[in-house]
């Protein structure tokens, strides 16, 4: 339920500043939801989830954005 709630509630912020969501995943079963607005792709998830998936690892390559720009 709360993976539910955050979710909705970036989706409702992203809308509100003129982003356009293309996809979303997972949102049925709350447990893992992804939301793709294209350039952007936001995980919301369980801490278990995202322990055992461990995205960190797999995006430490990746440039670090300040996510306040977009809000």
């Amino acid at each position: 339920r709360q993976v539910m709630a955050i979710s909705d509630d970036i989706e409702d912020k992203m809308h509100k500043n003129g982003y356009e969501l293309s996809h979303k995943e997972g949102y049925n079963t709350g447990k893992w939801i992804l939301l793709d607005y294209g350039d952007i792709i936001v995980h919301v998830f369980h801490k278990e989830d995202r322990d055992f998936y461990s995205l960190e690892r797999l995006w430490a390559d990746a440039e670090d954005i300040d996510i306040k720009s977009f809000i």
